[in-house]
């Protein structure tokens, strides 16, 4: 991805470029505390190389040595059909972008572009793309939603120049310029109902497409060929090096195509804009977008400061949950910083497969000590039905699917630049089942609670959250008895 240049307009002489050169160097030497940039025009880059092809829409000029017009006409359509979607995203009307228009050069071979001018020398280099507010240049990848997903990405770069002036500080503008690319091809949508003269057992054929829609988590890698954000989250989750919400916000100006930032980047824009605590704030941040110094952060963190515990615990589960099918609505999790101190009575809750992690509601003190016992079943897949303890045939995450799991997670935001490793435990085990049965007077009565053998002391002031663990792409399965919905029943009783 890029760094940006901020332009005002003009041409490019020698007398600009001897001052672009000096303030590189000044840069260079550490005498400049935010970048500046340099104003260049529109015409600064010319393409009159033979061969190139062109593709025109109504925002976006696309040219390239590229010889696949059909990507290139895919390109400029999504381009297009993105720009509302952006627009709607800010809040901004339409009618701000009537007559904006962006050209874009697609390069298989840089050398070309460079010996036609369409790459101007001066430009740094760069592996993905680079933007300007007028002109954007992105180096061709194997991949058509890779290609499409950079021209998106640099496009809301120059887009944010033409409505704000500039897009921010590193972390807000790359952030929001992934946010606004990762994005859902268009797929075809198969008729219910075969064609009128055709039996029911003909072929189902598509009748449609779904539309073309942007800030769309993937659920799956053929979504998103050639975008690794999620295998860098794993890496670094499974070696515990995942960082603090605070140093995303506190990360260089210049980023230089570092893509891990670019994830952290984006994983913050994208937990910013779901959670209630943060979205207006985020999204009232981008009127700031001149200024990239450190008093952007510190304003957008004066206006969430009430709510940062939340937020940093969102982050801490977003991150431990991230993965292929990761859905917001399955994590839309209730918390606040207004709920109550637990009472020291007993809570009963239901925990359902709709959602992820689901809050016992309360929060509880330092030396609590809880115990808890279950019931219940629910479907974890079509084939397979699970109580608590889960299902030892099936495992997601290293543990047993449709398991009963509890976190503890404390209040305060974390220190230092990583965050802790999650406390999750199982509920429930086998253990404690084969017990509780050998226990019953009635041994077939599947539906008596089994009390959990572990006793869950609580460390720091925290909130104490229950799931089943089920994959992150997990689709709810309708329970077979509509009037009682599936779930665990779960009593938390505090104990010595």
């Amino acid at each position: 991805m890029t760094r940006e240049a901020e332009y005002a307009g003009g041409m490019m002489d020698k007398r600009l470029q001897t001052r672009l050169w000096r303030v590189l160097l000044v840069m260079a030497i550490g005498g400049i505390a935010s970048s500046p940039f340099v104003s260049l025009s529109a015409d600064d880059a010319p393409a009159t190389e033979t061969g190139l092809l062109t593709r025109e829409s109504q925002h976006l000029r696309l040219t390239s040595d590229v010889d696949d017009p059909a990507l290139l006409d895919d390109l400029v359509q999504s381009f297009d059909d993105a720009l509302p979607q952006w627009l709607a995203f800010w809040n901004v009307p339409e009618s701000r972008a009537t007559n904006w228009k962006i050209q874009a050069y697609l390069m298989q071979n840089v050398d070309t572009f460079r010996r036609s001018g369409a790459l101007p020398d001066y430009l740094p280099r760069f592996d993905h793309g680079y933007s300007t507010p007028h002109t954007v240049w992105i180096r061709y990848q194997d991949t058509t939603y890779y290609n499409r997903h950079l021209v998106l990405h640099e496009g809301v770069h120059s887009l944010a120049f033409e409505l704000f002036g500039a897009g921010g500080p590193s972390w807000y503008m790359e952030g929001t310029a992934e946010l606004l690319s990762l994005h859902r091809d268009r797929v075809p949508t198969p008729s219910k109902q075969p064609p009128s003269g055709l039996s029911a057992n003909a072929p189902v054929l598509a009748q449609s497409m779904d539309a073309f829609t942007i800030n769309q988590l993937p659920r799956n890698r053929l979504d998103t060929p050639g975008w690794g954000r999620y295998k860098i989250v794993a890496r670094h989750r499974d070696a515990g090096t995942l960082p603090t919400l605070k140093s995303v916000l506190k990360l260089p100006t210049a980023l230089n195509g570092e893509v891990e930032a670019y994830t952290w980047c984006w994983a913050a824009s994208s937990l910013f804009t779901q959670s209630p605590e943060s979205r207006e704030a985020f999204l009232e941040a981008a009127g700031r977008g001149k200024d990239r110094t450190e008093a952007f952060t510190s304003e957008f963190y004066r206006d969430v400061a009430d709510q940062w515990p939340v937020l940093s615990a969102r982050w801490r589960l977003l991150l431990h949950d991230l993965d292929y099918g990761f859905d917001w609505s399955r994590h839309n999790l209730s918390l606040s910083t207004s709920d109550s101190r637990a009472s020291g009575s007993p809570i009963q809750m239901s925990v359902t497969p709709d959602q992820a992690w689901q809050s016992v509601g309360v929060w509880f003190p330092k030396g609590a000590k809880l115990r808890f016992a279950a019931e219940g079943r629910c479907h974890v897949s079509p084939e397979w039905v699970s109580e608590p303890a889960g299902i030892t045939l099936e495992y997601n995450r290293g543990a047993p699917l449709g398991q009963l799991q509890v976190c503890v997670l404390p209040i305060a935001t974390p220190a230092g630049a990583t965050i802790p490793r999650l406390d999750v435990r199982p509920v429930i085990t086998r253990t404690d089942v084969a017990r509780t049965i050998a226990e019953s007077t009635n041994s077939s009565d599947s539906s008596t609670a089994v009390l959990g053998s572990q006793i869950i002391e609580i460390k720091e002031p925290s909130w104490v959250l229950l799931r089943i663990n089920l994959p992150a792409g997990h689709k709810p399965i309708a329970s077979v008895n509509n009037d009682s919905p599936e779930a665990y029943r779960v009593q938390i009783a505090p104990t010595r």
